[in-house]
């Protein structure tokens, strides 16, 4: 995503421009014209992924005829910062994933999705995901004479595919589902994680949970439940996803609304059933894509009542403020776009820019 804040706004090659008489009609809150020198303001100029706009100021800037001075302030280039959401994947690693699953098996399907160096979700998204993943298993769970979950762990960073690619690469489908169990287990990965963003589970099984207690039947689902409800309630928001049909709409939607803190009255919470190996990948990167944050913190502070004498675009186009679908300021230094303009940064790259009329932009220190 490449985002800038100007401290002056919407002027350099905006239409209207007179170059004549070097002023021009910008379209922004609070700057009807500004005056340049005779070669006009340098358009656009792009510096580190920012957008700039060049203006003249100070000595030999013009003034109008009635002798008032139309010279420009300087512009204050604040950089955003999106906030960097963090996903840890809680991939089911029983024996059952190597059920046939179109034309390859469960496996090799979640492998597909995320990992694949050329279509999967981790390394086109690494540098904007603080990914991380944790595969699950138990062998006969508490009976087995072994620690229960068992659980192979590849903590959450940013341009971390090839470490997790690695845990992948070393492992495979082993035996039981102990899902709530390991729910709780990693949990404590994302509470302790210093960074800030949205974190949150995204798991995937293919089949009924069961428990280190009881490893057969499936009877875990209670404790699966409980577990997304734990995780919620410290901040972290679960996703589910079955791979293949073997788990009952019921179960998903009880752990999609404990995952999401869904009360009483409130619309249930989506879950994910993929039948083929395009729905799984189109799961996967659903869910993602919607948790990418559309709150951008900016370097610097907004004035007072200033936020009405600033423009937002997305990719060239104006978005409203206080509309449901433009912005917001949450406060002073955080913008947040909202409706179809959350939706543009949330479905690929994106050019974000804010212009501000003179005076509203407070820079950093």
């Amino acid at each position: 995503m490449v985002a800038a804040l100007s401290g002056c706004g919407g002027v350099g090659g905006t239409p209207g421009t007179d170059t004549d008489t070097g002023s021009s009609t910008t379209g922004i809150p609070g700057i009807t014209s500004v005056t340049a020198t005779d070669t006009g303001p340098t358009t656009g100029s792009t510096t580190d992924g920012a957008i700039k706009f060049d203006l003249p100021v100070g000595p030999g800037s013009e003034t109008d005829s009635d002798g008032s001075d139309t010279s420009v302030c300087a512009d204050a280039d604040v950089t955003f910062e999106p906030q960097i959401p963090t996903v840890l994947l809680l991939i089911d690693q029983s024996g059952s994933m190597t059920t046939q699953f179109g034309d390859t098996d469960r496996w090799e399907a979640v492998y597909n999705a995320l990992l694949d160096p050329d279509d999967g979700l981790v390394p086109q998204l690494e540098g904007q995901v603080r990914f991380g993943m944790a595969l699950y298993t138990s062998f006969e769970g508490d009976q087995g004479g072994r620690e229960c979950p068992v659980i192979t762990e590849t903590p959450p960073a940013l341009d971390n595919y090839q470490a997790i690619a690695a845990t992948w690469d070393a492992s495979q489908p082993e035996d039981e589902t102990p899902t709530g169990e390991s729910i709780a287990a990693v949990t404590p990965t994302l509470v302790m994680d210093p960074s800030e963003g949205t974190k949150i589970i995204v798991l995937a099984t293919d089949g009924e949970p069961d428990t280190c207690a009881e490893p057969n039947p499936q009877n875990g689902q209670e404790e699966s439940v409980e577990a997304a409800a734990a995780a919620f309630a410290q901040g972290v928001r679960t996703y589910v996803i079955s791979v293949g049909n073997e788990v009952s709409d019921q179960h998903l939607q009880d752990v999609a609304n404990a995952g999401a803190g869904v009360g009483n009255g409130d619309p249930d919470a989506p879950f994910y059933k993929a039948d083929d190996a395009q729905a799984l990948a189109d799961a996967f990167a659903d869910i993602v894509d919607g948790v990418r944050d559309c709150k951008l913190t900016l370097d610097g502070t907004v004035s007072e009542g200033g936020e009405d004498q600033c423009t937002v675009y997305v990719n060239g186009e104006v978005v409203p403020f206080g509309d449901e679908n433009g912005w917001q300021l949450n406060n002073p230094g955080e913008v947040e776009l909202v409706g179809d303009a959350c939706d543009a940064i949330q479905n690929g790259e994106v050019q974000v820019s804010i212009k501000c009329a003179c005076g509203v932009v407070v820079p950093p220190g």
